[in-house]
């Protein structure tokens, strides 16, 4: 399996289940309910003839024939299990490595709680091919067998097991009807409970000092007990309907005994049949009780399987373009363009822009006018509506993630450290090389400050680590420059940071450009780089952008306000 996404999302037949896999359960199912019948049609023959004639001999074969029948039932029922367990645990797998990638992008395009819930589509998913819920829909073989046999048996025994099995699943079709849409409704309120009561407290600190957690848990108990409510009640409604199923199975089961009792006192019966009517009408009628039983279940895993496809198919990998060997070497913005759904004007409206080697642009404009997307498109993180990016004529949102990565480096607004240690961080994980890490320290500025922290480099540096605002923007800034990357974008850099932490961050920059890097800076301090920068990128409403080129030899100017309105 490969660890990028493919783009048409992940299918069952990945996974194993082909249609000889299903061939093959289904085969197992047959032989497991008809050795069952067999055996039923064993204890029958007993009844009805041996043990009137008294044949040990007879008696012993049938039991030997008994047992083997029930091994056989057993084992055929232990092999269609397993399958189907092995095939939970590989799609389990691979969710696991599929959907995370997935959620990360979704989280990053639009809503981090959206991809973040995705994560636990996957329970859901592989539960419900673990489950017997699974099983259920391979029984109703079962049951089709059995009404059969009821029918050879006699023709109103065989109506009796047909009407039971469609009123059974009539009654499992209206409970899905009846309580689908609350509780779809019921489980996206307690989600929503949840995610806001998880918001508020995000800010602990905010909370306690201004004494506002009376007013939080007042606000989220009253909508989690009006979630928890309608839930109760759906559940309630369900359990109605259980009951009903469960009085009709046992009225049919009744009936069908009385019938063959009836016929039995008519002499058209035999008292073997009337031992067998029981087990004969439980299997009619088990697979569609137990299938309405665990409706909201498989429902829910069905629905869930198809959310995770959805999002795995928006949020798949692009496919991998090679390099553009007529592109010139540094960043392009080649028409870059940008407008999402709904907007009335673009947010980025076409842009040119070539940056070469070893040049910095700042990026400005008020607030609103799309910094950040630019530079969420730059490092290709969001699609381009039209237009593309190139870094050395690689395509930054069509390529190999892993490989473009440790090309550029990035430092956010709000730096977001791993739950690693200091080291990690800034290697991008634990196998990276030790001259290579204090480097990137040592370019940012940090190695002093990392080595007055407790444990040095193997201090823990994540969320609740208990470094300061601007010691995680210092680690930030090392991750941003491990490696010696192509393409370091920074976002207001300088905020939290003082003044020979800024003076660090500038020396940073400069030695990236003099080893032929691009650097994009966006900044609402444009006298902070302006002895440092040799373009700037101005962004206007409605998509308007404006390209200044600041040095004597470059003094052009390239406009796109025109195009743009």
């Amino acid at each position: 399996m490969s660890a990028a996404l493919r783009p048409a999302g992940l299918r069952l037949r990945d996974v194993g289940v082909t249609p000889a896999f299903i061939a093959t359960l289904i085969l197992l199912t047959a032989a497991s309910q008809l050795a069952f019948l067999a055996f039923l049609l064993v204890m029958k023959h007993i009844s009805d003839g041996v043990l009137d004639t008294g044949n040990a001999a007879t008696a012993i074969g049938f039991a030997l024939l008994f047992g083997l029948l029930t091994i056989l039932s057993g084992w055929y029922g232990h092999l269609r299990g397993a399958m189907l367990g092995a095939i939970a645990e590989r799609l389990g797998l691979t969710l696991r490595a599929e959907a995370l990638q997935a959620a990360v992008r979704n989280a990053v395009r639009t809503d981090t709680a959206q991809g973040a819930a995705m994560l636990r589509e996957i329970a859901r998913v592989q539960s419900l091919f673990a489950s017997r819920a699974a099983v259920l829909f391979l029984e109703l073989i079962g049951a089709v067998i059995a009404i059969l046999l009821m029918f050879g048996l006699d023709t109103g025994l065989g109506l009796i097991g047909l009407g039971g099995a469609v009123l059974v699943a009539a009654l499992g079709l209206l409970m899905h009807r009846i309580t689908r849409g609350s509780l779809q409704a019921s489980a996206s309120a307690m989600a929503e409970t949840a995610t806001e009561l998880s918001g508020q407290l995000s800010h602990p600190d905010l909370v306690r000092g201004l004494g506002l957690v009376p007013a939080t848990l007042a606000r989220w108990q009253h909508r989690y007990g009006a979630a928890l409510a309608a839930e109760e009640a759906t559940h309630r409604r369900a359990q109605a309907l259980h009951g009903i199923e469960a009085l009709a199975a046992e009225l049919i089961q009744m009936g069908a005994f009385l019938y063959v009792a009836l016929l039995l006192f008519e002499g058209s019966a035999t008292a073997g049949m009337l031992i067998i009517v029981y087990f004969l009408t439980s299997n009619a009628l088990q697979p569609f009780s137990h299938l309405m039983k665990s409706w909201e279940g498989w429902a829910g895993g069905v629905a869930a399987w198809q959310r995770l496809r959805a999002v795995m198919r928006q949020e798949a990998a692009p496919a991998v373009l090679p390099r553009d060997p007529s592109a010139p070497a540094g960043l392009l913005l080649d028409g870059l363009r940008f407008h999402p759904p709904g907007r009335p004007a673009p947010i980025i409206g076409g842009i040119h822009l070539h940056l070469p080697p070893g040049t910095v642009c700042t990026v400005q404009g008020p607030n609103g006018v799309g910094k950040s997307t630019l530079l969420r498109l730059t490092l290709g993180l969001l699609e381009p509506g039209a237009g593309r990016v190139l870094l050395d004529g690689q395509d930054s949102h069509r390529c190999d993630r892993e490989e473009f990565g440790g090309r550029i480096g990035y430092l956010p607004q709000d730096v977001q450290l791993l739950e690693m240690d200091v080291f990690a961080n800034i290697g991008r994980g634990p196998g990276a090389a030790p001259e290579a890490v204090v480097a990137a320290a040592r370019a940012a500025g940090a190695h002093a400050m990392i080595g007055h922290l407790p444990l040095g480099y193997q201090t823990p540096a994540g969320q609740t680590a208990g470094l300061s605002a601007g010691q995680r923007r210092l680690v930030g800034l090392a991750r941003a420059l491990f490696g010696e990357p192509a393409l370091l974008v920074l976002d207001e850099p300088e905020v939290g940071l003082d003044g020979a932490a800024r003076g660090a961050m500038r020396a940073a920059v400069e030695r990236t450009c003099a080893r032929g890097g691009v650097v994009l800076v966006v900044t609402h301090e444009p006298q902070t780089w302006a002895d440092v920068a040799d373009t700037r990128l101005i962004l206007g409403p409605g998509g308007a952008w404006e390209v200044q080129r600041l040095r004597p030899e470059a003094a052009m100017q390239e406009t796109g306000f025109a195009a743009a309105h």
